[in-house]
């Protein structure tokens, strides 16, 4: 019933030589080939021209394998695709047991269900203020306390990790950070990682969310805690970032599996991925030059986003991560946010995470970020 991956891209080859390359070596990294003609409406409610740089998606597009992978796996659509069969692959890909593995419907699905199977009889968690938090809001969704604590403004936004200790009580039963964190860029290095796991009671729950984690350099990271054997740690990660993935849904847990049963007990079931990301996630696993030309991208956006910021004589945070922070002005971002729409291009209020003088823009391609900072400039020198 299991199928090898790379069995199954054999028997993709002759979709492969269908599918329109994307990304090829030599190409410009900002600029992905555009989609062949359909009369399917995929603008998802944005304009004509619309330049989206608000959802931190990777504008490269997939692996040219994993869209081979996809379109191979679409004939037999009308068959479930049975989530636990792709743990194997994961499992080698991070050198895990595969029963520490839980497939979900995206990171989303396992961040959101851990609450709920973790403090349905009480407790309370820690996080943090300025960050993503649909894992928080679940909690506070449940009627339970959370305790949000300001990242370290002063010191670019770094987490507070001590201060995040301090709010640790009898009660506490998740502890979260995401990293790199969503929107600030802020990362949590592996010797923090382990002081926190090792401060942390053990009925404490560890929850670091890693969507971002591909774009890291090389290095130890979360993951490294569950191979050392800790079993009051889980870390996510998505094949929507990097991998490109993100239309397609599939991210996953690793932790000890007791708790991932409990997990389990209430979602990230055999139906949680599609046929599609069955082939997508396998081709996309094979294609590990795809992810170093998304680091590529990212790094030279990165470095293109801080110097037009400079010029502007702007605040820029960020970290490693496809996204940035951009501060336009005590309380303007959504002001900005607005004007900018009316020139169809689309980025974040920073107010969503607390902070209301910033955007978050998402990196895209290199016509699209000129686009962007002409669009900017004109909202800042007052001519729009």
């Amino acid at each position: 019933m299991s199928l090898s991956r790379r069995q199954f891209l054999s028997r993709t080859s002759t979709s492969a030589l269908a599918v329109p390359i994307l990304v090829t070596a030599g190409a410009d990294l900002c600029e992905a080939a555009p989609a062949p003609a359909s009369d399917v409406d995929l603008s998802m409610g944005f304009p004509e021209g619309a330049i989206r740089l608000c959802f931190n998606e990777n504008t490269l597009g997939p692996s040219q394998k994993a869209i081979a992978g996809a379109m191979a796996a679409v004939p037999d659509s009308y068959r479930y695709a049975l989530s636990a069969l792709l743990r194997p692959f994961l499992a080698k890909y991070h050198g895990l047991e595969k029963e520490w593995i839980l497939m979900g419907n995206g990171s989303t699905e396992v961040l959101t269900l851990t609450p709920i199977a973790f403090m349905r009889n009480g407790g309370n968690v820690v996080g943090t203020l300025e960050t993503w938090d649909e894992m928080l809001a679940i909690a506070d969704n449940m009627g339970k306390t959370v305790k949000r604590v300001n990242l370290l403004k002063q010191k670019s936004y770094a987490y507070d990790i001590d201060g995040m200790l301090a709010a640790v009580d009898s009660d506490t039963r998740l502890f979260m950070v995401i990293s790199p964190n969503n929107p600030t860029g802020s990362c949590v290095g592996y010797p923090d990682l382990k002081k926190i796991a090792d401060t942390l009671p053990k009925k404490v729950l560890f929850v670091i969310d890693e969507a971002y984690a591909d774009y890291l350099p090389d290095g130890k990271t979360a993951i490294d805690l569950i191979r050392e054997g800790y079993r009051n740690v889980l870390v996510t990660r998505t094949f929507s970032k990097a991998h490109a993935l993100a239309g397609l849904r599939c991210g996953y847990g690793m932790a000890h599996p007791d708790v991932l049963e409990e997990i389990k007990k209430f979602g990230c079931g055999p139906g949680s991925i599609n046929l599609a990301v069955f082939g997508a996630v396998q081709g996309s696993l094979d294609d590990p030059a795809h992810t170093e030309r998304s680091r590529a991208h990212v790094r030279a956006a990165h470095s293109y986003y801080e110097q037009q910021c400079k010029k502007l004589g702007l605040e820029f945070v960020a970290g490693p991560s496809p996204f940035c922070l951009i501060g336009v002005g005590e309380g303007k971002g959504k002001a900005v946010q607005n004007e900018l729409r009316k020139q169809k291009i689309f980025i974040n209020d920073g107010g969503h995470w607390h902070l209301p003088g910033f955007i978050r823009v998402s990196y895209g391609r290199e016509n699209e970020n000129q686009a962007f900072f002409n669009g900017l400039t004109s909202v800042m020198q007052g001519k729009t």
